[in-house]
């Protein structure tokens, strides 16, 4: 009887050894199926707490214009990593809403097809007040400010390394970003012109209305940059935007001062009511702007 306990506590002891070394270590991710249809990938570390069968997570997820920064505490039961607790490290350039609930449930620790290791996301059921779905669908009814992913699996690192170049190109454009934002806190923004749509749905144009001489910009419309490092031209740009709030800000930003100061651009809007035109101007010392405003939040 005692050489089977003992048998048994040596198994027990083996295998969770081995699943330590089985997930332990740096790991890539991928994320399929989120609402707003871009690529978003994971960049992880998993090392073990002192206590056995628990580990914590640095997870870094981001896309071509977000990172965000996690850590997670978990606990391994059988083949399944439970998510105890998510920690917000970091965010840019803005916080998504409700996040956490992305992140809840379990990895089931498994061998893929290719006999390669794989965490593969079991996400737990959230629910919300409706007092929290403030942002208005294409029907005019409330939706959430943030929907999880559909799919998200995480692989070792010596057997997916398919997105570093994805990571690194991603690493680079926040980065560029964050100076960008630090410049824009940096100039002083003037706003004299205001504007007033009545309908959520509107376009905007935007090009050089007198002689093109290297005027490059970018457009930030509330807290997301729209247009980054734009060469204006007499031919005219046009971008589609919905107005998810009563109050806006449109934000031109001079990347230079072309040949003849400063940076000018005309921009157009149309709600599909009527057209109005701008001609802004900015420099590297401010930033005009366009308050836009919409008559009625209930989409017509």
């Amino acid at each position: 009887m005692k050489s089977v306990l003992t048998y048994l506590l040596l198994f027990l002891f083996v295998n969770s050894l081995q699943a330590n070394d089985a997930i332990e270590g740096k790991w890539r991710g991928t994320i399929v199926g989120h609402v707003d249809d871009r690529d978003y990938f994971i960049h992880a570390e998993i090392a073990a707490k002192k206590r056995e069968g628990e580990f914590t997570i640095k997870m870094k997820l981001f896309s071509e214009d977000y990172t965000g920064e996690f850590l997670l505490q978990t606990e391994m039961i059988a083949e399944k990593l439970y998510i105890r607790k998510l920690e917000k490290i970091a965010e840019f350039p803005y916080p998504y809403l409700h996040i956490e609930d992305c992140f809840t449930g379990y990895f089931l620790l498994k061998k893929s097809a290719n006999n390669k290791m794989e965490l593969d996301l079991y996400r737990n059921p959230v629910y919300h007040k409706i007092e929290e779905f403030t942002n208005l669908d294409g029907d005019g009814n409330f939706s959430p400010g943030f929907q999880c992913f559909t799919t998200v699996i995480l692989r070792s690192k010596h057997s997916d390394t398919t997105f570093n170049a994805k990571e690194k190109r991603s690493d680079s454009l926040v980065s560029a970003k964050k100076i960008r934002a630090d410049e824009v806190l940096k100039r002083k923004q003037v706003s004299t012109k205001t504007w007033t749509v009545k309908k959520n749905k509107i376009v905007l144009k935007v090009w050089d209305n007198n002689k093109e001489d290297g005027d490059i910009i970018s457009l930030k419309f509330n807290d997301k940059w729209i247009l980054t490092d734009f060469l204006l031209k007499k031919e005219k740009h046009t971008i589609p935007l919905t107005l998810n709030k009563k109050e806006n800000q449109l934000l031109l930003f001079a990347e230079n001062l072309g040949s003849i100061t400063p940076n000018t651009a005309a921009v157009s809007i149309d709600d599909n009511v009527l057209v109005r035109t701008f001609i802004l101007n900015s420099d590297m010392n401010k930033s005009e702007t366009i308050k836009i405003s919409l008559a009625d939040t209930k989409v017509k």
